[in-house]
């Protein structure tokens, strides 16, 4: 950068250098006479404006001669005028007295080139003779005609003469310019400007279309410096707010007119074919807008425009034809001030050939040969450069000539409050800068007005008035900090105009300040490359794509997205879910084995049902507890095993309705010291079989001593009741909510606490029952109508079938009924017991009296010892078989029954049974 500086500062002294050797014997010639106004003045002020469009392109250049100006430019003039008025305005009042300001006002023609040529003018030595610019190593004391400058109205054109201005540190402030590098104070240390820098407006127009929601905008650009830094910054802004660029298109302005145009229709062509992009920001040159919209206005295109302050008021463009076609045009402008003074200024503005304001003579010359030709577009019409021969025609007219100046109206149509107010506001702070540098007061300004223009520069930097409500003060770059006027164009009559200001953009607060409903009425305009993702949607970008190009996917199970175009789905709580493509949660349903559902009720019945039976059994039996049926089933260890099982079943109502943490540890306990109960009396019996049968007398007589059923049944109920009083103790089951099982609803449900305590609970009843089935499996030969140890062995095999069965199913069922696996075993493994132990003895009870009596007992212990003996005699006993003091198989009849009889007596003996009739059948 800094060899760009050093090469610019030596273009510039180079062309001092030049200009400074431009003289005749006398003075130096101006050859732009009819592009300048000069009024005298105590002290000078410079301008710059553009008064006419561009400059007529010569190919190619072969002498450095004079540039000849096209397209007369009435918004410009109006812009001179309000150099002017301003001028008058402060000469009138008495802010500098005995002090009066003169202006030298220069048409730059829209072209740096010419506006250097006036700067060279300005810096011209003062007082002097030949009015040549003065080559100095140090311009400190220079002491130039012009103190400051006015303009220029572009940025391109501002930076130009800006770099040139620095060498004599005079003041410079732009009423237009407002492009982002003006600010760097390194670079122009001595531009100012009175509006903000384009940095504001590029975050207004970045937040204005975030604000809508358009995230698929294009941009459209001149080629010069304004329109490339404001473009640039605003596509900055805007992709740091997430907005995303459909195209960056530039049209050349300093190529030929055939590219330009060529280049208009390519661009034409891409915003026709861009049927997703409906909005545009265009930072560009009005003379580009123009083409432009001349071709899109044919097409219908109907997009929303959002204008930058260099076009955003242009008259020409609002008399274009078709141009309601093109859509809705937003527009930056910078903040007015009041104008009515100058515009009744305009209104009563009167002209004389002899005033020497040469380009108003030119505008009301070319006025009037417009009403004759082309009365409904003057502004086409004067800015045409074909009636440009008829104004040279009539240039040299006499004094005398009658003109016609009653159409000031048009005038003041062209009137751009924003640029207007300031100029107004440059021209005030430049007054008030002088008067405290010449140090006026009480109608008296002591200060010389020979100073140099660095020393107004300082005074221009402490400004800080405040003007009819605006406040007039520069910040440390050298900009206003005020704001914008938001503009809403709209077709009245077929013809597009400017509507009132509906919206205001404050840059201290950083917001818009919305003054009409027609604000919001852009919401409802779309501009995105893809459609907006639902409710219960994400966007998912591909890679590669812009972020704004993105799918629509559905939220996954349990997750939800209650935003449009949502960059995520959210997780929904533990106790909610939802669907896929969700935009909420809804809460689940709490689910557990209630009492009234259908298979709640069914093992309810059938609980119930057991329990009834068991109270019949009970009755049965107590009516019957001197027969034999009743004594061979353990006589009154029956009633102790028919509590159990009673137990057993009522432990079915625990596992059913809300669980509770008193519920959830009273089913588990009960089930498993109840049914332990059973099991152990079981065991009993079979262990006393087992002692009747299946052992040598010798053995039984010395093993009965310790077989004591009440201790047995005691001890392995009481390690029962151990193991569950440790599980409660150290983690036993509790109520427990579980939202991740089931997809849609929260099981209330029993935690087991420690599984390992639930299993050894569980595995202690399976170890019981395995012993009990084994000494059962050995007494299963006993006769046939009271074979206890056969009925014990069915039992246990369904326990077995039922709790092996069990685990599985456990395991892998989910849900509330997940209880009732449980209870369904429980129910079995009872059922089991109860019919196959006491349901046979109840049958030979009710349906088979005369098999329940003494003699038919004994017959069956007969023919039992009958069966037993033909077997010994079939094979070789042992000596310790249980039979073994039997007589040879030769024995008689008699012997056999005598036979009988001892091993009779042995079952009864090792049963403690007392065979009288009378007695108890089956005494423990």
């Amino acid at each position: 950068m800094s060899k760009i500086l050093r090469s610019t500062l030596l273009f510039h002294i180079f062309f001092v250098v030049y200009a400074s050797s431009i003289k005749t014997s006398s003075t130096c010639e101006n050859m732009y006479e009819s592009y300048n106004i000069w009024v005298p003045g105590d002290i000078i002020i410079g301008g710059l404006f553009p008064v006419h469009v561009k400059i007529v392109n010569v190919v190619d250049v072969k002498k450095p001669e004079g540039e000849t100006c096209k397209g007369f430019d009435v918004r410009g003039l109006v812009k001179v005028l309000a150099m002017i008025h301003s001028i008058e305005m402060i000469n009138n009042s008495t802010l500098l007295p005995g002090i009066k300001l003169g202006y030298k006002i220069y048409d730059t023609c829209t072209e740096p080139t010419m506006a250097l040529r006036a700067v060279m003018e300005f810096l011209s030595k003062a007082n002097s003779s030949d009015n040549c610019v003065e080559v100095h190593c140090n311009y400190t004391d220079y002491l130039p005609t012009v103190k400051a400058v006015i303009g220029a109205a572009t940025s391109e054109v501002s930076i130009s003469v800006a770099r040139l201005l620095n060498i004599n540190l005079m003041p410079q402030i732009s009423y237009s310019a407002s492009a982002k590098i003006l600010s760097d104070k390194t670079r122009f240390p001595a531009f100012l400007r009175t509006i903000p820098s384009d940095t504001f407006q590029s975050k207004a127009m970045a937040m204005l279309v975030q604000k809508f929601g358009w995230n698929w905008v294009g941009t459209i650009a001149s080629d010069d410096d304004y329109s490339r830094s404001g473009i640039d910054s605003f596509i900055s802004e805007a992709e740091r707010l997430g907005v995303c660029i459909a195209f960056q298109e530039i049209i050349p302005f300093y190529s030929s007119d055939r590219v330009t145009t060529s280049r208009i229709k390519e661009v034409a062509n891409i915003i026709i074919n861009r049927t997703r992009v409906n909005v545009i920001v265009m930072f560009g040159r009005a003379s580009h807008v123009v083409e432009l919209f001349e071709i899109l206005s044919t097409h219908n295109i109907s997009k929303v425009w959002i204008a930058s302050d260099s076009w955003s008021s242009n008259n020409n463009i609002t008399r274009l034809e078709k141009i309601q076609n093109i859509g809705n045009i937003i527009g930056f402008a910078f903040k007015k001030g009041n104008i009515s003074k100058f515009e009744n200024y305009v209104k009563n503005l009167s002209f004389n050939l002899t005033n020497g304001n040469i380009f108003l003579k030119k505008y009301y010359l070319l006025y009037n040969f417009c009403t004759a030709v082309l009365r409904e577009d003057l502004d086409t019409c004067i800015s045409n450069e074909r009636y440009q021969g008829k104004y040279n025609k009539y240039h040299d007219v006499s004094n005398d000539m009658e003109l016609k100046t009653h159409e000031n109206d048009f005038l003041l149509s062209n009137v751009e409050p924003g640029v207007t107010s300031s100029i107004q506001w440059s021209v005030i702070a430049l007054a008030h800068a002088l008067r405290n540098l010449l140090k006026c007061n009480e109608g008296i300004c002591q200060g010389s007005s020979d100073f140099a223009p660095w020393k107004l520069l300082k005074e221009l930097k402490n400004v800080n008035i405040t003007k009819e409500g605006n406040r007039i003060q520069f910040d440390s770059s050298g900009d206003f900090v005020s704001g914008y006027d938001i503009l809403m164009w709209k077709s009245i009559n077929g013809k597009m105009a400017f509507d009132h200001t509906i919206a205001e953009y404050d840059i201290r607060s950083n917001k818009f300040k919305i003054k009409d409903p027609k604000f919001n009425a852009f919401q409802n305009v779309v501009s995105k490359c893809s459609s907006p993702c639902q409710l219960g949607q994400l966007k998912l970008s591909s890679e590669g794509q812009h972020t704004c190009c993105y799918d629509c996917v559905n939220c996954s199970l349990n997750m939800f997205s209650n935003i449009t175009d949502a960059q995520q789905c959210f997780h929904c709580s533990e106790d909610e879910w939802a669907p896929t493509g969700s935009a909420s949660c809804k809460k689940k349903s709490i689910v557990f084995l209630e009492w009234r559902n259908a298979f709640s009720i069914v093992l309810l019945i059938f609980s119930a049902l057991g329990i009834v039976l068991i109270f019949v059994i009970i009755v049965i039996f107590i009516k019957n507890i001197d027969t034999p049926a009743v004594k061979s089933n353990g006589g009154h260890l029956s009633f102790i095993m028919l509590f159990s099982l009673i137990l057993s079943f009522a432990s079915v109502y625990f596992f059913i309705g809300k669980p509770s943490n008193v519920t959830c540890k009273i089913r588990q306990c009960l089930f498993g010291i109840s049914f332990t109960l059973s099991v152990s009396c079981a065991l009993t019996k079979s262990l006393a079989i087992l002692l009747a049968f299946n052992f040598n007398p010798a053995f039984q007589k010395s093993l009965k001593n310790f077989y004591n059923p009440w201790l047995i049944i005691g001890f392995c109920t009481g390690l029962q009741v151990i193991i569950c009083t440790m599980w409660l103790i150290l983690n036993g089951p509790r109520a427990d909510r579980d939202v991740r099982r089931l997809p849609r609803e929260i099981l209330l449900e029993c935690h087991e606490g420690s599984y390992v305590a639930f299993a050894v609970m569980l595995g202690y009843i399976a170890f019981l029952a395995l012993i009990c089935f084994i000494f059962a499996f050995k007494g299963r030969k006993l006769p046939e109508n009271y074979n206890e140890a056969k009925f014990i062995t069915f039992s246990m095999l369904i326990y077995f079938i039922s709790w092996i069965t069990f685990v599985p199913v456990y395991v892998t069922t989910k849900g509330q009924f997940l209880p009732a696996v449980e209870v369904v075993t429980i129910l079995s493994s009872t059922y089991g017991i109860l019919c196959c132990q006491f349901f046979p003895k109840c049958y030979i009870i009710l349906f088979k009296k005369e098999n329940n009596t003494t003699s038919s007992f004994l017959k069956n212990l007969y023919d039992y010892s009958l069966k037993s003996a033909k077997i010994i005699s079939d094979s070789k006993i042992s000596p310790n078989s249980s039979f073994s003091s039997l007589p040879p198989l030769s024995l008689t009849n008699n012997s056999l029954q005598n036979s009988v009889k001892i091993n009779s007596n042995s079952f009864i003996e090792s049963n403690k049974i007392n065979w009288t009739p009378r007695k108890r059948f089956f005494s423990l």
